[in-house]
């Protein structure tokens, strides 16, 4: 059953994964890593706000 547990929470974390790669275009397109990592936390900010709206 603990199986399933973690297959479950990573399929969950895959998807949404997938889906913010659909909405944002799924590519980050900065060279130094500081804005690469605003960028990434813009995108999920932005996933979870849609989720929370929804």
């Amino acid at each position: 059953m603990s199986y399933l547990r973690e297959y479950f929470k990573r399929n969950a974390s895959e998807s949404g994964f997938s889906l913010d790669k659909r909405t944002t275009g799924g590519l980050i397109y900065h060279r130094r890593i500081d804005r690469k990592e605003t960028s990434g936390l813009c995108k999920g900010l932005i996933h979870n706000l849609m989720l929370l709206h929804s």
